[in-house]
């Protein structure tokens, strides 16, 4: 009826509108995988500790999400990689005293890349994917970045469910997630809908960086606010850099790369690819060329 789809209506509105403020992703700190690559040839991935500097970097990272969130409420997802669980640990420090939820999440587990990994086999390997395309190559035994992306959007359907389950003493005033730098980026190429192209630009983040995807008022949809940055030896401020991207790192990051859009316009056309949302269309190959015509000539 009329009504209830008119309560159905408000009801939905409710519960985006009640969503975090705020969806941070964290990068664990500094392991020995980071510093010596043939650790993996005798230890799984998944036990990979933390370097002394990882624990540090983790406890700094605490302070910093403590000072972005305040005495909000927090929900923690994180890897069972051990050395994301070990960042957690150093990270909670900064919360001493103060309730906080936690919960594991398999889904946020690094890129699995083979069993043991030998360092010589792994480089011609990373060689390979670089030509064949990072998103696009599967190592041995192991995934693709369209896996990760599969499991990653299936994550993210879960994470919006329980957001919307309507009960709000079960939805913290922020979101955590503790993972692996691969997955910032594509949890962002998925949420925000990045092309393959604008994933391939965007780098890996530093190890305990932290990127923030604010709520926009009254709507519950997030913008990459980009990646928090408090200047060195100062305990209060900070501010929000775009994350790095393009060949220099340092190049400007398209405004449609930090906000959602299920779709993006298109008048076909001459030159109707030189918009900046649609360039990735026509890389890495001109369309034109390939489909034998002018029409979409960029």
């Amino acid at each position: 009826s009329p009504l209830l789809g008119w309560l159905d209506r408000r009801l939905a509105r409710w519960r985006r509108r009640n969503r975090p403020k705020c969806i941070i992703l964290v990068r664990h700190g500094e392991s020995i995988g980071n510093v010596n690559s043939s650790a993996y040839s005798s230890t799984p991935d998944s036990q990979i500790s933390l370097t002394e500097r990882g624990f540090e970097q983790g406890t700094a990272c605490g302070r910093e999400i403590r000072r972005l969130v305040g005495n909000g409420s927090v929900r923690f997802y994180y890897s069972p990689y051990l050395r994301v669980r070990q960042t957690l640990l150093a990270i909670l420090q900064a919360f001493e005293g103060q309730p906080v939820e936690i919960a594991s999440e398999p889904r946020l587990r690094e890129q699995d890349f083979g069993n043991f990994q030998d360092p010589l086999s792994m480089s011609r390997l990373r060689e390979d994917r670089m030509k064949f395309g990072r998103f696009f190559f599967r190592f041995p035994n192991g995934e693709a970045g369209t896996d990760v992306f599969d499991r990653v959007s299936d994550f993210i359907s879960t994470l919006f469910a329980h957001f919307d389950s309507g009960e709000r003493r079960r939805t913290a005033e922020n979101c955590v997630l503790m993972t692996h730098g691969l997955l910032m980026r594509i949890f962002s190429m998925c949420y925000f809908h990045w092309t393959v192209s604008e994933f391939e630009q965007v780098w890996n983040p530093s190890n305990c960086e932290i990127w923030v995807l604010e709520k926009v008022p009254r709507t519950g949809r997030y913008r990459l606010a980009g990646r928090w940055r408090q200047p060195h030896g100062q305990h209060h401020g900070g501010h929000f850099l775009d994350v790095r991207y393009g060949k220099s790192r340092h190049a400007y990051v398209p405004s449609h790369m930090k906000q959602p859009s299920d779709a993006r316009i298109i008048v076909p056309g001459p030159n109707c690819l030189n918009a900046e949302a649609l360039r990735g269309l026509s890389d890495p190959m001109d369309i034109g060329t390939a489909l034998g015509i002018p029409f979409f000539s960029v």
